[in-house]
Formats: structure tokens, C-alpha cells, sequence
């Protein structure tokens, strides 16, 4: 089938045991449920800043280019020394090598050396800069120092995984420890424990779409009457936008903590090892079907990129729309695989998220509606990986094979809902989709831009033909018949109470109420 095409399709990073796994083969290499929804942003933002061949070529951009070796990947940095300073203090103490705990002492040693400060103050200084560079730490939990995750707040915080093979370098079996230099043959470059390829999944979606501008079915997709708001720009202008966008959080928004982590490496110098930057990271493959939901995620992301927001908060949303596109995109292939085409107008999607008011009773129709809502996505999502379209050529999966591709679809799709808040409750029964007053405002700051107007009806189309999140109108009763099995908005659609929605907007300030017929539903975040 041709929604299994892939991009590029001469891809680097051909494996057996990809091929053996049905969500691989649907959603591309890889979704995966265990990488967190902040290691998916840093590992997109790496993909999109690093060079993409080893002359420095398409760096910041979404663009994928062959290197000397006809490979599509990238040449992220390590920032090893940098992840020392910062959090070597902080991790885990049994994974602590000698060598290390020497060079973290001489790393202090230098860099208070390297303040320009009289010498009472030096020590100070260095106390706030240490303090500061661990507060960057966005992932930490119980891991070794090097395999800590910087807050992406600027560009030299963004690195590639790196691994301690701790027992290995006990047993020196690699050869004999004798200083720090001598420790680096025992860093592993190559491992996907924690960035295992989500975030360049979701950068080839992009570099899919923008390498693709005149493809008919995008052309067409933008004129249809509920995405004609899609037109605004032309793709060039939005890759173009974006771009510059995102270059100017990471290098110009936060030039202190710029300017500090270049300070820190260039005190280091002598210990960052000579290959920093230098390995090759291969770029795997996305489905070629997916420009369509690629551009809806480019479209959010240039919303709140052009907001007056400050950068922190700017990234704070990406990483929501990051997590929100991850469930979106397993949802959308979902149902290109699906035999049972059940169209839903004004979402190309063809599935539905009923959502009702997080603190909805048991007894609310709302609520019942967004139950079954969520547990016909589940199965959605659970079928698609039994398509008969994966297995056309006679592959026959195992069991064990079946059980690790639901982890990294419907129980991939169940665990970003939940910490998003998304889907409720965190345990037990009834889960469904709900939404509270931060993806309340999530959703104003991503689908309107900023100082945007709409009408309250218009609105709910757009959430509608975003994601495909049902909140009122036409939308709910496309919601309805998209459920099937017996309901029938004569069943539910005079019970349903959809107060809750404009109770929300009114009270984050996005409503503006003309009469009693007509509502305004308002971004008020202004153009940056």
C-alpha cells in the first residue's frame, strides 16, 4: 500500500529486527513508548540543529542531504565535558568511575582559574554557575551523570545520547584506565536507550513534507473549506519562518546560558575528547503518507514560535505539541490502515477524541460518550498493527513480536495521554479523553494565531480538524455517528452539556461573549 511508502527511501539504518516489528513498519523507525516526551523534543530539535554531513552543511534546517558516503543522517554533539560540570555531583553514586571524579575535580579547578574575578569571588561564581547548569537538567532520575538530558533552553544544551558502559570499564576489558582520555574508549556513541529515534521521526515528517511542497494531495488537502486557514502560507514560507524561528530560541533567546556553556567547554578544552561532533547519526525512515498531519504540526508549532511568549515557555509548548503529534500521528496511520473507512467530515483524520470536562461525574453523558470515544481509539490503534496491508507479502509475527509493537502504539499512545493530562484517570477505570485548563490554553496558543479571532462554532471546527478532538456542534455529532453501535445524537445530543467548554475559555480570558448567541473565542498573546 502506498501509505507504507517510506522517506527517504533509500534510508540509512536497514535492520532485521525492524522488520520484524509491525509498529516499524506502520509508523516508520521509531515511536517509542519508553523515550519521554521531553527526550522526544530534544532529539527533534538535535535532528534539526546538527549539520546534516560533516562539511556543516543544512544545519538549522529541516533538510536532509546525502553526506560523502551517500548516507541520509546527521553529526550531533556529545557535550560530555559540558554534562560533567553540570551533573557529575548529582548522579548515581554506584556508577561513579575514580578517573571521572578526578577529572570533575580538576574541571572545577580550571574554571574557577578561568574567572575573571578577583579571587574571594571566584568561588562564589563558580557555586552559581554550577548551581545554574544543574538546574538545567530536564531528565535526570536514577541515572549516570553522562546520561543526563539538558532542558533544551539553548543550542549547546541539545546532545546526543552517550552511554557509560560501567561494568565493562571495572573490568577494563577494553584496555587499562590510566586518565581520563584513556576512560573515553569506554563511552558508548551508539546506543538508543533514552532518544530512541522518536524525535527524528518526527523531524523526517517535516523534512517529508517541506521536500514535497508541490505534491498534489497537499495542494488539495489546504483548499478543502475546514483547513483553508492552512493557506496563510505557502510551505516555503513555513519552512522558512519556522527555521528562523526555531534558530533564534536556541541561539539568540538565552545568549547568557550561550555564552556560559561556551565559557565552560572552552576552559575544558583539553578535555573534550577530539571526535566531539564527528560521529554519524543515520537517519531511518518515515512514512511518506504522513505530510498531511506533518503539516497541521508545522502550522502549530509556527503559532506559538511566533507568539510574544519568552523562549522557556516557548519551549515549554513545543514539548506539548510535541507529545500531542506523537498521539495524533499514531491515530492518523492508524486509520489509513484500517479496512473499516469510517469518513468524519471536517477532519481528514477519520478518527474522533470526544473530550468532556475533567472533573465530569460518572453519570455525565459527556463523560460516558468519551469513554467509549477512548476505547474505540484503543482498538483502532491495536487492529492497525494486524492489518492485512502489513502482512501482504506472508510475514507472520510472534506473539512476543505483536506484544512489543502494542507497547509502542496503543500503550504508547495511553502513556503520553496520561502525562499529558489528556487522558484520565492516571489509574483505574473509565479512562477517556478530557481536557483541563492548560490544554485549554495549549490549544488557543497552538490552532489560533496570535490575536486571532474566531467564533465559538469555528472554533470547535478547528480543534475538530486539528486533531480531531470533538468539543461541540458539528463536530460532536460527526462524533456520534463516527461512534456508531446504536448512539445517535438523538440518543445523546440533547443530554450533552458543552458549558463546560465555554466556562473554561471564559475563564482563561480567551472568550468574549457578543450576545447571547454569538461567542468570540480570542488568542491574546501578541504577534513577537
Amino acid at each position: 500500500m502506498n501509505f507504507l511508502e517510506r522517506f527517504p527511501s533509500s534510508a540509512e539504518g536497514y535492520d532485521f529486527r525492524a522488520e520484524r516489528n509491525p509498529a516499524i513498519l506502520l509508523y516508520g523507525r521509531r515511536f517509542y513508548k519508553d523515550q519521554t516526551p521531553l527526550e522526544y523534543l530534544v532529539e527533534f530539535l538535535m535532528s534539526f540543529a546538527s549539520p546534516k554531513d560533516s562539511s556543516g552543511n543544512a544545519e538549522l534546517q529541516f533538510k536532509i542531504i546525502p553526506d560523502e558516503k551517500q548516507r541520509y543522517g546527521y553529526y550531533p554533539k556529545e557535550h560530555i565535558i559540558l554534562k560533567l560540570f553540570s551533573f557529575f555531583s548529582d548522579s548515581k553514586l554506584d556508577t561513579r568511575h575514580h578517573i571521572h571524579r578526578q577529572t570533575y575535580l580538576y574541571a572545577i579547578h580550571r574554571c574557577k582559574e578561568s574567572i575573571d574575578a578577583p579571587e574571594e569571588e571566584r568561588d562564589e561564581t563558580l557555586k552559581l554557575l554550577q548551581n545554574l547548569m544543574s538546574g538545567f537538567a530536564g531528565i535526570s532520575k536514577n541515572r549516570t551523570w553522562v546520561t543526563f538530558t539538558f532542558y533544551p533552553a539553548a543550542k549547546s544544551l541539545i546532545s546526543k545520547e552517550v552511554t557509560w558502559q560501567h561494568p565493562e570499564a571495572l573490568k577494563e576489558s577494553k584496555g587499562k584506565i590510566q586518565d581520563w582520555h584513556s576512560s573515553l574508549q569506554y563511552f558508548d556513541y551508539n546506543t538508543r536507550n533514552f532518544m530512541g529515534r522518536g524525535g527524528e521521526l518526527l523531524f523526517l515528517q517535516l523534512a517529508n513534507l517541506f521536500e514535497h511542497k508541490d505534491d498534489s494531495d497537499i495542494s488539495s488537502f489546504v483548499k478543502k473549506s475546514h483547513y483553508e486557514h492552512l493557506q496563510r502560507n505557502s510551505l516555503a514560507e513555513l519552512q522558512d519562518n519556522l527555521e528562523k524561528s526555531l534558530s533564534g530560541i536556541l541561539n539568540y533567546s538565552v545568549t547568557q546560558l550561550e555564552n556560559i556553556a561556551s565559557f565552560l567547554e572552552n576552559s575544558l578544552h583539553e578535555l573534550v575528547p577530539e571526535d566531539e561532533g564527528k560521529s554519524f547519526s543515520a537517519f531511518a525512515w518515515v512514512p511518506r503518507a504522513t505530510k498531511k498531519e506533518a503539516l497541521l504540526f508545522a502550522t502549530e508549532m509556527n503559532n506559538i514560535c511566533s507568539s510574544s511568549m519568552g523562549p522557556l515557555e516557548k519551549i515549554d509548548f513545543i514539548n506539548k505539541l510535541v507529545t500531542m503529534h506523537v498521539m495524533r500521528s499514531l491515530c492518523f496511520q492508524a486509520q489509513r490502515a484500517n479496512e473499516d473507512q469510517n469518513h468524519t467530515a471536517g477532519f481528514e483524520g477519520n478518527y474522533v477524541w470526544i473530550a468532556s470536562d475533567h472533573k465530569a461525574l460518572a453519570n455525565n453523558p459527556a463523560r460516558r460518550l468519551s469513554v467509549e470515544s477512548y476505547n474505540k481509539i484503543e482498538t483502532l490503534l491495536y487492529r492497525a498493527l494486524r492489518s492485512p496491508y502489513i502482512t501482504s507479502n506472508g510475514t507472520q509475527f510472534s506473539k512476543k513480536e505483536y506484544e512489543n509493537a502494542d507497547d509502542n502504539c496503543f500503550r504508547h499512545f495511553r502513556k503520553f495521554g496520561k502525562e499529558l493530562g489528556i487522558v484520565i484517570p492516571k489509574t483505574g477505570p473509565s479512562q477517556r479523553f478530557a481536557l483541563n485548563p492548560e490544554l485549554i490554553r495549549f490549544l488557543i496558543t497552538a490552532l489560533l494565531t496570535p490575536g486571532e479571532y474566531l467564533r465559538l462554532t469555528d472554533f470547535y471546527n478547528r480543534v475538530f480538524a486539528h486533531y480531531g478532538i470533538a468539543l461541540g456542534g458539528e463536530p460532536l455529532a460527526t462524533a456520534l455517528s463516527w461512534l456508531g453501535g446504536g448512539i445517535s445524537d438523538k440518543t445523546y445530543g440533547v443530554d450533552i452539556n458543552t458549558d463546560w467548554v465555554e466556562e473554561a475559555l471564559q475563564q482563561g480570558g480567551y472568550l468574549i461573549e457578543l450576545s447571547d448567541a454569538v461567542s468570540i473565542v480570542h488568542n491574546p498573546g501578541r504577534e513577537a
